[in-house]
């Protein structure tokens, strides 16, 4: 408003019409702002010049009718700056990766965005991946949290669920319970000054909601706070993201019958599903077999896979992981044999210690030179694992 002070209570005022959302997305933004108001001036000007400055208000500069829209378009400007930056949000929001992590990091719950029809049909699709991958014995790489497994499962979702799902807000709420049992819980319950109102960060939705009706203006009590807890955990969970979940077990329902879910627990949909978290070596080698194509002595193979197994054996669990994902293309291993299509095996190639190890994920094969020594094999597997050397050998 430099240089034209005259206007500056006009466009204030005008500013002050916008919604405190509008407006805070407004603020948040110096050159949104400064761009704003000089189209306000722009718009005063011109308006001025027809009608006199006294009816700048019935611009409706920043009222979003169609009355509102024919004037801009009349001077000019036919989109405000708050409105393309409302639709960028909406458009970002929708945009939005379709899960987020709510508590422990690597596990997953649906980001619900606007929950337009596109956005849930690729939740469906996701559904239907989930049922193809316990179809076929493949792993998915997605480690979905318990109460996402449990509405897939058509299982009652219930507040322990929520220790899974926000640990450290589910550890304050339990506290919170603890309060209300001792002599001082009126007095500890005043001084927290708690509703049956919360506020959603922008993953679940953004905005303050009401758990109940009036929820607002309903304190948080001793005799009440069983229903508090468990409506907060229930909004958080399944409220905010219902239509994605429906839409998730809708895909999944599409590729596998109803029946077939029914003596399934979520521990086992999560091993079926995701398999075995930790590389347990005793178990990989249970699986592993050996082909021989170095044309080496029995004694030099047997040498090669002591020193394999060794170093395996020492591999931190990210390392063994690593290994497991070069080798299947899947970081986890399979609850079970069965989970193996085909059987993980390593072929022994000839001599050679120029070469790195490589892989046939399709067939979750690893071609290994027979190494002149065990201190060569671990410097060519560990970088072989770093570079990901796949390839058809």
């Amino acid at each position: 408003m430099q240089g034209k002070p005259a206007f500056a209570s006009k466009i204030t005022g005008m500013l002050l019409e916008l919604s405190p959302a509008q407006l805070l997305l407004l603020l948040a933004s110096e050159d949104s702002l400064r761009a704003r108001v000089e189209e306000a001036m722009e718009l005063i000007i011109a308006h001025g010049r027809e009608n006199g400055a006294d009816s700048i208000l019935d611009l409706g500069l920043l009222d979003t009718s169609d009355k509102a829209q024919d004037n801009r378009k009349r001077h000019g400007s036919s989109r405000s700056v708050v409105d393309m930056e409302l639709d960028d949000a909406d458009d970002s929001d929708d945009n939005a990766p379709l899960f987020y992590q709510p508590g422990k990091r690597g596990f997953y719950s649906p980001r619900p965005g606007k929950n337009t029809e596109a956005r849930l049909n690729c939740f469906r699709n996701i559904g239907r991946i989930l049922g193809l991958c316990l179809l076929q014995n493949e792993l998915c790489p997605i480690t979905l949290n318990r109460h996402v497994i449990k509405v897939l499962l058509g299982r009652k979702v219930n507040w322990h669920d929520f220790a899974f799902f926000d640990p450290v807000m589910y550890e304050s709420l339990r506290q919170l319970i603890r309060h209300a049992q001792t002599g001082e819980a009126d007095a500890v319950f005043a001084a927290m000054d708690l509703a049956f109102a919360i506020d959603l960060c922008k993953e679940e939705g953004s905005g303050q909601v009401e758990l109940l009706a009036g929820g607002v203006n309903m304190p948080v009590t001793p005799l009440n706070v069983y229903e508090y807890v468990r409506k907060y955990a229930e909004h958080r969970m399944l409220v905010v993201a219902e239509q994605p979940l429906h839409a998730m077990r809708k895909g999944l329902l599409d590729v596998l019958p109803k029946n077939s879910l029914e003596d399934l627990t979520a521990e086992d949909f999560r091993l079926l599903v995701n398999g075995c978290g930790e590389v347990n070596v005793q178990m990989l080698i249970s699986f592993t077999s050996f082909n021989d194509e170095s044309g080496e002595n029995a004694e030099k193979l047997l040498q090669f896979k002591r020193w394999f197994w060794s170093i395996v054996e020492k591999m931190s669990m990210t390392e063994r992981q690593d290994l497991v994902y070069f080798w299947t293309s899947s970081p986890s291993l399979p609850a079970s044999e069965e989970g193996f299509q085909p059987m993980p095996s390593i072929t022994i190639r000839p001599p050679d210690d120029q070469h790195l190890p490589t892989a046939n994920t399709c067939i979750s094969r690893l071609y290994v030179p027979l190494y002149s020594s065990k201190q060569i094999l671990k410097q060519k597997l560990l970088l072989a694992i770093k570079t990901k050397n796949f390839g058809f050998v």
